[in-house]
């Protein structure tokens, strides 16, 4: 049967995505030409507990904006920690946990500086004229041609109208063991000083664009001159860098049409089983709101400045450029049912996700901010379970954009019912079946797993059509169908 006419496949939709080595999730409508009786579902990240708590007496109640990295040895944690914070005075230090798996986390005794009488501590950063350990970042550089002592790169840094304006701005920072940290060589002023800064701006490399990038936190309206002084929404800016060293003026992000709303971090970063797609978890604010009482909030020991307004993340995905897409304007992580929570900069994600089991992946989050009780929360979702394409009882059915496969193996990431299946049916860019990966063809696919090969009856692969265009088509019952894979 020819499909060209169908509503499921849109008319001029045919240049085609070359699949080598290629994984696809379901957090936009990407890859998606049309689909049927089959809906987009949001992810819900489970709590797996306390990672890190502000046990130390220089970690404070201000503790938060953490990066996580995972370098050839160890997922490593630097986070702020303060006990007092003024208008962008913060008296802060950068602290430092370690972990094997990304669950169980140390805090070694590293003896670099003298902190509360004492040398046993977990500090790699004291406070400096740049300000740079209020929002330090790190970024493990993994590439071949980066210099040993360049590995670990990081920035931090803001532009509070009373610092002098030689330290105004986020300054570039080096380090060959990600502990024992130095001014970059060729950072001789701060970047991005027009913008206020003050907050956990995010440093990273794009694959896709070749490219360093900071995110950083904007104004919607910006009035002319000083950007510090910008007007209505927090919002979020791109720069990138091909050395590090030169930078584009902060380009503004756009949202796909979606409605403006204050979002105060970003930790965009992309994913590392697919890394193409960019993964954003910002901690958005709702503005003069409230959910407990004065009472409660003072009962809840939570700080005098945190009880103006209540936050929680949402997720975003990019790939690439100004563009963030937001399919889900939900709640990703709600504060949930512990008061501690509902202050004003609680529930901020970490930049950072890896993976932490055979079938798990972890974020962390900043839970109870502005209280003496403040803690990293660890997350965890499925691998690639940010989102799914699903279907209820009734069978739906959805069909890529068209494909150019240069790959061996068709995988795909799902669970369903006991009374649900999927299965995948191959079409030419027409429309048409394939003969042989027809409906009739298709093994009907059942159960839970991560990345399930498909094949087809008489044990047919997709790998007899590599250099061919070509379409998917997933039929769904009772199903949710998380990323596929086409891979050598």
């Amino acid at each position: 049967m020819n499909l060209l006419n169908s509503p499921l496949i849109a008319q001029g939709d045919s240049v085609a995505v070359i699949f080598k080595n290629r994984r696809e999730l379901f957090v936009d409508d990407y890859i998606i030409a049309n689909r049927t009786n089959t809906y987009y579902k949001l992810g819900i990240p489970r709590s797996a507990g306390v990672a890190i708590s502000a046990d130390k007496p220089w970690e404070g109640k201000f503790l938060t904006y953490a990066s996580v990295i995972k370098d050839d040895s160890l997922y490593r944690m630097y986070y702020r920690g303060s006990n007092e914070i003024k208008d962008g005075l913060t008296e802060a230090v950068t602290c430092y946990a370690e972990s094997e798996d990304g669950i169980h986390w140390i805090k070694p005794n590293l003896s670099i500086y003298q902190i509360n009488g004492t040398c046993n501590n977990n500090v790699i950063m004291v406070k400096n004229p740049q300000k740079s350990t209020e929002n330090f970042m790190v970024l493990y550089d993994r590439r071949k041609d980066i210099p040993e002592e360049e590995r670990y790169k990081a920035i931090g840094g803001h532009t509070a109208n009373a610092f002098p304006k030689a330290h105004q701005g986020t300054f570039r920072y080096v380090s060959a063991d990600g502990i024992h940290w130095k001014r970059f060589d060729k950072d001789t002023t701060g970047l991005f000083n027009q913008y206020p800064m003050d907050s956990h701006n995010i440093l990273t490399w794009l694959p896709s664009e070749q490219s360093y990038a900071v995110y950083l936190r904007v104004g919607s309206e910006d009035r002319t001159g000083d950007k510090r002084l910008g007007k209505g929404f927090r919002t979020i800016a791109k720069s990138v860098s091909k050395d590090f060293i030169h930078w584009s003026e902060p380009q503004k992000m756009s949202f796909g049409g979606a409605e403006m709303q204050h979002l105060y971090t970003n930790a965009t970063q992309p994913y590392f089983r697919a890394p193409h797609i960019l993964i954003a978890m910002p901690m958005r604010i709702n503005l003069n709101k409230q959910a407990l009482s004065k009472a409660e909030l003072v009962a809840n020991d939570i700080d005098a400045s945190q009880q103006a307004h209540i936050s929680d993340a949402v997720l975003m995905t990019s790939r690439g450029g100004y563009t963030y897409g937001r399919m889900y304007m939900e709640s990703f992580v709600r504060p949930g049912s512990n008061p501690m929570n509902w202050g004003g900069r609680s529930n901020m994600p970490a930049s950072g996700v890896y993976q932490t089991s055979d079938r798990e992946m972890s974020f962390y989050i900043t839970r109870g901010y502005g209280s003496p009780d403040v803690y990293i929360e660890r997350m965890t979702l499925r691998l690639d379970g940010f989102s799914s394409l699903s279907a209820g009882y009734k069978i739906g059915e959805a069909i890529t954009k068209p494909l150019v496969v240069s790959s061996d193996s068709l995988f795909i990431n799902f669970a369903t019912s006991a009374f649900g299946f999927i299965k995948v049916v191959l079409l030419d860019d027409a429309g048409n079946e394939i003969n042989g990966f027809g409906k009739g063809d298709a093994v009907e696919l059942i159960g839970d797993a991560i990345d399930k090969a498909v094949v087809w009856k008489k044990g047919r692969l997709i790998s007899e059509l590599k250099g061919k265009k070509i379409r998917l088509k997933f039929i769904l019952k009772d199903a949710d169908l998380y990323s596929f894979f086409i891979a050598d």
